[in-house]
């Protein structure tokens, strides 16, 4: 069995996570760390991944880590192919690269660094994995939204702003806020779509698991000058209790542990007779369905999201009558070029690209599954639901 080595491990000890180290007792049978040695397996053997999770079945804390080492130079095709099939109870977080004069690179979602010290001769490798319940787990969810906080407020000096501001527009245009009514934007971000609700005149209620989006929740609306109830919370346990007239949910359901609960808590605060504008991101899109069998380190969202028509039964097992749907954000390469360009210009031409294709497949039946990103849905709760 080989251990760690020293590059490795101290790249481990250095990023030590503070909601693991604050965590619970342990029982005596869970491991904090599992080091598991593949050989020379390939990363693509379907019974490496089968011998990993019986492993950890057990014998790892919820919020442990298991570092996987192999050998060879694994694609990072072939790296996504053993983390689809880890998930869901194992999430990929990072990968250590052992290059054959045994310098080790890291590569985690802020990029690649090359790490100090050396390993014994490779090539080899290295995957760092969570499980998905502490990898989505409430605390990690609240330290992420922090950090990302300010970069999800949007920056108005960017090319992509103005499709940013198209996006959250659309829903909110589209689930018709009328003047008076009780809207509630649940898992707000940072309000721009509640906000363009309360614009039309609506009572905004809002909240959000990040008390750093709660403050960009607040200060947006100052500078629109419209009002909002603004709170810290999770949807699992609201802190409103409702109901209301509307609510708006965009891009949140996929960040959440178990969607059944996530609706459980999200169903009673519309009101008997209520609308419920839901939006989130379409894993069957052909951008998200290639990211999966090219990249290996993916946010849990795009693992965890549901397609349209499973949202679809979901609400209709509630109570729901879904009463329209939509696809909009054209899939790849356009979030991609809309992301790298520096140009106002492409920025504009690709938001008119957007509008154009969503409203015409609109009027086609919403029948580009394939062509979008995300989708909204258009929901009335029944009175007797």
């Amino acid at each position: 069995m080989r251990t760690l080595p020293p590059p490795i491990r101290d790249d481990l000890a250095a990023a030590a996570d503070p909601v693991v180290s604050t965590a619970g007792e342990r029982s005596a049978a869970a491991a904090a760390l599992l080091v598991l040695d593949a050989g020379d397996r390939p990363a693509t053997d379907a019974r490496l991944a089968e011998d990993v999770l019986a492993s950890v079945d057990g014998g790892l804390a919820e919020d442990g880590h298991v570092v996987i080492l192999g050998g060879g130079a694994p694609t990072p095709a072939e790296l996504a192919m053993l983390r689809n099939r880890l998930w869901p109870v194992l999430h990929l977080s990072r990968i250590h690269r052992i290059a054959a004069d045994g310098t080790v690179e890291r590569e985690d979602h802020a990029g690649r660094t090359a790490l100090d010290g050396r390993a014994d001769p490779g090539p080899g490798w290295a995957v760092v994995a969570t499980t998905r319940a502490y990898a989505m787990s409430p605390a990690v969810t609240a330290v992420k939204f922090d950090g990302k906080a300010a970069g999800w407020n949007g920056d108005p000096s960017s090319p992509a702003y103005g499709h940013f501001r198209w996006m959250r527009r659309l829903l909110a245009d589209l689930a018709k806020p009328r003047p008076g009514e009780a809207v509630l934007d649940a898992g707000s971000g940072a309000g721009w779509v509640g906000l363009e609700a309360a614009r039309k005149g609506a009572r905004l209620s809002a909240f959000d698991p990040s008390p750093e989006m709660v403050r960009f929740v607040e200060q947006n609306a100052a500078a629109l000058g419209v009002e909002v109830d603004a709170r810290v919370g999770f949807m699992e346990r609201p802190p409103f209790e409702g109901p209301f007239d509307l609510v708006l949910n965009s891009g949140v359901i996929s960040f959440a542990p178990d969607p059944e609960v996530y609706l459980d808590g999200l169903d009673p605060l519309v009101a008997p007779g209520g609308r419920l504008v839901i939006g989130d991101l379409n894993p069957s899109s052909r951008g998200f369905r290639r990211r999966r069998a090219e990249r290996p380190l993916l946010p849990c969202r795009e693992l965890s999201g549901l397609t349209r028509d499973e949202m679809v039964r979901r609400l209709e097992a509630r109570g729901y009558a879904v009463e329209w749907v939509r696809y909009y954000q054209n899939t790849y390469p356009f979030p991609e070029l809309l992301h790298r360009t520096t140009s106002a210009l492409v920025g504009w031409a690709i938001l008119q690209w957007n509008r154009l294709s969503s409203a015409l497949d609109a009027v086609l039946g919403a029948r580009g599954e394939a062509s979008f990103d995300s989708w909204i849905i258009g929901a009335r709760k029944k009175e007797n639901g």
